[in-house]
């Protein structure tokens, strides 16, 4: 690792440590903020539905089909990965392309059919496709009760 990127992430962790003592003063119940082992993001995302579908979309360049984790569990999407640089950087002039490890959680409020569930990568976006579970309608008969 490079001077200038340790130095970046020693002023972060000085930052967290501030915060931390922030919050310990506060509410008295320790840490609130424990980022300090391992530094996570979250991409940009968005969410929308169709008449069949929710799609998840999630901004996320320089991916590789191994590097991403996707699960769906209790109606939440998971996605998470790793996202590596590339390049061995001499010094940075501007740090604002996010790497390392990142998480998104995206609850779903309907029914999903999980077993019809797609992630496709395009163009460095990561769209998962939800299809919305038909609710299958039951006939019920009507039984007359005679009370004579």
């Amino acid at each position: 690792m490079h001077e200038n990127r340790r130095h970046v992430l020693r002023e972060f962790d000085q930052m967290l440590s501030e915060f931390d003592r922030f919050f310990e003063g506060v509410s008295g119940s320790g840490r609130l903020i424990s980022t300090r082992q391992q530094y996570t993001w979250s991409p940009p995302t968005d969410v929308y539905e169709t008449d069949e579908y929710a799609v998840v979309q999630i901004d996320i360049a320089g991916m590789q089909q191994e590097d991403f984790r996707v699960l769906f569990s209790d109606g939440t999407l998971t996605v998470s990965g790793t996202r590596r640089d590339p390049s061995d950087k001499l010094a940075y002039q501007r740090l604002e392309i996010a790497y390392g490890d990142f998480v998104t959680q995206v609850h779903v409020p309907w029914a999903v059919a999980e077993a019809r569930i797609e992630a496709k990568y395009d163009r460095g976006f990561l769209f998962v496709i939800l299809p919305k579970q038909r609710a299958e309608q039951t006939h019920i008969p009507v039984r007359i009760v005679d009370t004579e």
